[in-house]
């Protein structure tokens, strides 16, 4: 089958596609699904890099988040047949026209949802769902503030934001990235990269600070935002894109507020029963039309090398797929 099967750590750019063995049929416990779609993060480009805390055993097949129909199952699954459309997590596999998981990490979709677009589910958009409502516990007519606002992550995180009731200020550095953050429901788009910045959501806070910041980039950035969190706020660690951050510990004790990191992946690992009202929640919001998870460009897999230079070279907006 054709596959992306990285032999050797190195630039995402340069992945191509392989002809490798298909998987075999499902053993007990698992289910074996024709990919319609795989997300394509940060994560899955640092699996290829090498550059991730783990590296995965040469060769392998890259993409992590992915829907799919259900091609065949083994003994013992019972919550799904053939035919079924499934969201689905894997460590890496995704990136091939067929892959075999336990029946565990597959999430029926309810009739409606095209597969391809729950392909970002698994990660960004419940990454984005799980820390805003459990994590930061972001209440309706709250405000928001998140950073990188333009990207696959910070895109799910406005959409998020907004069908939660709150009020959205996003960060962008092009305007049309910011035209982006206000097609997708933010209420003020604001360009980071000017030095009055943070005076534009100060104003747009009465001065008051936002209750909630949602964090994917570090960097400088963290500690300017940090500065603007209301007393009893909530800074959201989601990840490190321009670097890990330094901050003051002086700055949450002054202004009463708290650090949460959001580590989706360690905490379905943790905790798997986390999984099934975040993707229930998703698939209604779909259905209700409260988000759209369909992907800003989807690539075939022919071009998942252009896909990552895209997401890399920070010149795309929204979530990218690849479809095997």
């Amino acid at each position: 089958m054709r596959a992306i099967q990285i032999s050797q750590f190195g630039n995402p750019a340069d992945i191509r596609v392989s002809d490798i063995e298909a998987p075999p049929a499902p053993g007990p416990g698992q289910v074996r699904l024709d990919v319609h779609g795989v997300g394509v993060g940060y994560f899955d480009g640092l699996l290829i890099r090498g550059d991730y805390q783990i590296r995965p055993d040469l060769p392998f097949v890259p993409g992590s988040s992915l829907a799919g129909v259900v091609e065949s199952v083994g003994e013992g699954v019972t919550h799904l047949n053939p035919g079924d459309a499934v969201a689905a997590f894997a460590l890496h596999g995704g990136m091939a026209e067929q892959i075999l998981l336990p029946a565990t990490s597959c999430a029926p979709l309810p009739p409606g949802i095209e597969p391809a677009h729950a392909a970002n589910f698994f990660i960004s958009w419940a990454t984005s769902l799980f820390g805003l409502r459990e994590i930061g516990r972001l209440a309706e007519r709250e405000t928001v503030l998140v950073l990188g606002a333009s990207g696959s992550t910070g895109t799910t995180a406005i959409e998020c934001a907004k069908a939660l009731g709150a009020r959205v200020i996003a960060c962008a550095s092009t305007a049309a990235k910011r035209q982006h953050c206000r097609d997708h429901g933010a209420d003020l788009a604001v360009d980071y990269t000017t030095e009055s910045w943070r005076e534009e959501v100060k104003q747009a806070t009465g001065k008051r600070g936002v209750d909630v910041v949602y964090d994917p980039v570090g960097g400088d950035l963290s500690e300017a935002a940090l500065r603007l969190v209301a007393p009893g706020g909530r800074f959201l660690v989601v990840g490190f894109v321009t670097g890990i951050s330094s901050i003051p510990l002086n700055l949450p004790l002054l202004k009463r507020c708290s650090i949460h990191g959001v580590n989706w992946g360690g905490t379905v690992m943790a905790d798997p029963s986390v999984v099934a009202p975040v993707i229930r929640t998703l698939a209604e919001w779909t259905l209700g039309g409260k988000i759209n998870p369909a992907p800003t460009k989807a690539f075939p897999l022919e071009q998942a090398g252009q896909a990552f230079t895209a997401l890399f070279g920070r010149m795309s907006t929204g979530s990218l797929i690849v479809q095997p």
